[in-house]
């Protein structure tokens, strides 16, 4: 079965669900981002043709954090084959059950170790931000105040120690690995980039405004599908549920959403709630979805036509 979404309609929903979800004042700004201001609050869908929508402040940047994972499992899918990167993530069985350390990022801190090439630390980076660049068409801003006040949690919270105490396997030196996984959270986009990244994505690795390929688009499907197995911190379930969209969130208030073939949202709005989750953010992607009565665990196969 075929659905076809006109654009007017698309505008449509993002206008009503930032006018529906503007005035709510719950939640409070994460400590860490020092940068916000209460109230703000923005929204941009990009098709994965590149048109652009977008409502309220959607030039404000903010700390990537947790969404950092996308372009990182985007490079690593490159590297590896899903069973290899399956395996290397631990999220396969096993004879011998691993503690994971909570708390400490341990996840993100393997997932960097696995970035090739092994002890060069410069290249990582470069890959890194480079594959950044390329997905977003412009460059993030590294947050140089809050990646030094990160650094320095880091080390207060012994987190090297922590994962060494608890024999957590990574691929590379854990301090570099912590270090490069600190600088990437603490990296700030604007939901115009966080959008762009995801529509390329969305657009099978080809950036539809520079028209560059930036990977293989059979590994959309492994990008997008640990995104929808991860989730928004502590609400996967029910986020897939309200949504039908696999996202990532940051405790700077921003939220990214991506339905391959057809296009990914941004929102942003830096109170949170109990969870660490945009309140209004997510609420804005949520009545975007239902205004559109759109899932990706919907049987119909949706065209956006203009």
């Amino acid at each position: 079965m075929e659905r076809k979404i006109s654009l007017d309609d698309v505008r449509r929903a993002v206008e009503e669900a930032y006018e529906a979800v503007k005035s709510i004042k719950e939640g409070t700004i994460d400590p860490r981002n020092t940068r916000a201001k209460a109230g703000q609050f923005g929204i941009t869908l990009t098709l994965a043709d590149g048109t652009i929508i977008s409502k309220g402040d959607t030039d404000v940047k903010s700390p990537m954090a947790d969404i950092s994972k996308v372009p990182l499992h985007s490079l690593l899918f490159t590297q590896n084959t899903p069973e290899e990167l399956v395996k290397k993530s631990g999220m396969c069985p096993k004879d011998k059950v691993e503690k994971k350390p909570h708390g400490v990022g341990a996840h993100g801190i393997r997932a960097f170790s696995a970035v090739e090439p092994t002890g060069d630390p410069d290249s990582k980076w470069d890959l890194y931000v480079g594959r950044v660049i390329d997905l977003m068409g412009s460059a993030p801003e590294l947050d140089d105040q809050l990646y030094e006040s990160e650094k320095r949690r880091v080390a207060d919270d012994k987190v090297v120690d922590t994962l060494a105490d608890a024999g957590y396997y990574l691929y590379d030196d854990a301090a570099m690995s912590v270090d490069l996984y600190t600088r990437a959270r603490s990296m700030a986009a604007s939901t115009g980039q966080l959008a762009m990244m995801g529509a390329t994505i969305a657009a099978d690795g080809v950036n539809p405004v520079t028209g560059k390929i930036v990977y293989d688009g059979a590994i959309t499907q492994n990008i997008v599908g640990l995104m929808a197995a991860k989730g928004p911190h502590k609400m996967n379930a029910p986020w897939l549920v309200l949504s039908g969209l696999p996202a990532k969130r940051s405790w700077g208030g921003a939220i990214l959403g991506i339905y391959p073939g057809v296009f990914a949202i941004a929102a942003y709005a830096p109170e949170l709630n109990a969870a660490g989750v945009s309140i209004k953010a997510a609420r804005a992607i949520i009545e975007v979805m239902r205004r559109l009565d759109m899932s990706l665990f919907a049987s119909a196969r949706v065209t956006i036509v203009k």
